[in-house]
C-alpha cells in the first residue's frame, strides 16, 4: 500500500466489536455465496442466511459484477486512445446499462455526434420500447442541462464533456487519485458515487497494457466513500478520536487477513492471473462497507433493501463462467466437477 496507516490501534480500539465481527463475517458469507454458485456450481439456494437468500447485494469483489466486466472486457480492452476509454466509462457508468452501451457502440472523441448521441438514446426507448438508463442507483446534476427529458439533457451533458478536450487530457496527467477523482466530479451529472466508480474503472489492469491500466494509479492509494460507505462506517466506528474514515477504511484493508483468521473465517479470496490472493482493495472496501450498511439496517429492522434477488432473472452457472475466463483481471479457481 502506498501510504502507512495513522495509529492503527487507536483505531482498532474506536471500533465496535460486534459491527465489526459482523462486517467480516456478511462479506465473508457474500462471496462464499459467489463460491458455491460460480466455482462450485450449486443450485440456489447458495446460502441459509435469509436476507442474502431475498435481498441483492453486489459482490464482495467489485471486478466480480458483470457490469465492471463489461467495462474492463468491452471498453479497457479496446483498441482506442486512453481518452476514448475515459470517455466510454464515464458514458457506460451514467446510463448504467450494458444493454444501452452495446447498442450506441464504442464512442470516439473525435466523431462523438451529441445530436446523433441523442436519436439514438431515443429511438432505443421510444421506438425500440428498451429501457435506456440503470435503475439502481440515482444519478444527479444532468436536471441542469435544461431539458425536462432525461435523454435530452444526458446528451447535452456529453456534448459539454467531449468539447471539453483538456479535460481527457488532464485526466492523464493527474498526479494523484484525489485530483482524478476532482476532476471528474467537476462534471455535471457526476456525484461523489459515481465519479468514485469511473474512476476505479480505470484501475483495472489490461492485458491491452500488458498488466498496466488508463491511469497509473493503485486502487489502494486513495478512496472516496460514497453516503452507502459513510453509513456503513458509522455503524463500525464509536468514535473517530484523531483519524478520519480513509484511515478506517485503510485498516480494514491491511488487516483483512488477520481478521479471517481471529474469527475463523474461510474467505475464499480469488487468484490474479499469476497464481497470487488477490485481497480486497481499498475500492473493493469501499463497495463493501456501502453493501454492509444495507445489511445492517435489514438485519436490526431499520429499513429494507431497494432490490430483491430473483433466481429467474439471474445469470446461469455457464453465462457466469464464460464472462469470467474471459477476464484478463482474475483467474477462477477450478471448474465445478
Amino acid at each position: 500500500m502506498s501510504e502507512s496507516l495513522i495509529q492503527p490501534d487507536d483505531i482498532r480500539n474506536s471500533l465496535d466489536e460486534e459491527s465489526l465481527d459482523l462486517f467480516w463475517q456478511f462479506i465473508t458469507e457474500r462471496q462464499q455465496v459467489w463460491y458455491r454458485r460460480v466455482i462450485e456450481g450449486r443450485p440456489s439456494p447458495w446460502t441459509d442466511d435469509e436476507i442474502l437468500q431475498e435481498y441483492r447485494f453486489t459482490n464482495v469483489y467489485r471486478e466480480l459484477d458483470p457490469g465492471t466486466q463489461y467495462v474492463i472486457q468491452n471498453i479497457l480492452e479496446a483498441d482506442a486512445s486512453r481518452q476514448d476509454k475515459i470517455l466510454n466509462v464515464m458514458l457506460y457508468r451514467l446510463i448504467g446499462r450494458l444493454e444501452t452501451h452495446e447498442y450506441l457502440g464504442f464512442q470516439s472523441l473525435e466523431t462523438f455526434d451529441a445530436a446523433e448521441f441523442e436519436e439514438a438514446l431515443k429511438h432505443r426507448r421510444d421506438d425500440l420500447e428498451e429501457t435506456v438508463f440503470t435503475g439502481a442507483y440515482m444519478v444527479s446534476g444532468y436536471n441542469q442541462m435544461g431539458s425536462s427529458d432525461k435523454v435530452e439533457n444526458v446528451a447535452a451533458l456529453f456534448n459539454e464533456i467531449t468539447d471539453e478536450t483538456d479535460f481527457f487530457d488532464n485526466m492523464l496527467s493527474t498526479e494523484s487519485l484525489e485530483e482524478a477523482y476532482k476532476l471528474i466530479r467537476s462534471q455535471h451529472g457526476f456525484g461523489n458515487f459515481l465519479s468514485y466508480q469511473v474512476l476505479v474503472d480505470l484501475l483495472y489492469p489490461v492485458d491491452y497494457y500488458d498488466g498496466g491500466s488508463v491511469l497509473s494509479f493503485s486502487p489502494d492509494d486513495w478512496s472516496a466513500p460514497g453516503p452507502g460507505a459513510q453509513k456503513g462506517l458509522k455503524q463500525l466506528v464509536t468514535e473517530f478520536n484523531g483519524f478520519d474514515r480513509l484511515d478506517v477504511m485503510r485498516w480494514l484493508r491491511q488487516n483483512q487477513q488477520q481478521e479471517f483468521e481471529r474469527l475463523d473465517l474461510d474467505f475464499p479470496y480469488l487468484e490474479t492471473k499469476d497464481g497470487n490472493r488477490l485481497e480486497l482493495s481499498l475500492a473493493n472496501i469501499q463497495n463493501c462497507l456501502c453493501e454492509f450498511y444495507k445489511y445492517h439496517k435489514i438485519l436490526h429492522s431499520n429499513g429494507r433493501a431497494r432490490r430483491c434477488f430473483r433466481n429467474t432473472e439471474a445469470r446461469s452457472y455457464d453465462e457466469l463462467r464464460d464472462l469470467y475466463e474471459g477476464s484478463p483481471v482474475i483467474s477462477l479457481p477450478n471448474t465445478a466437477e
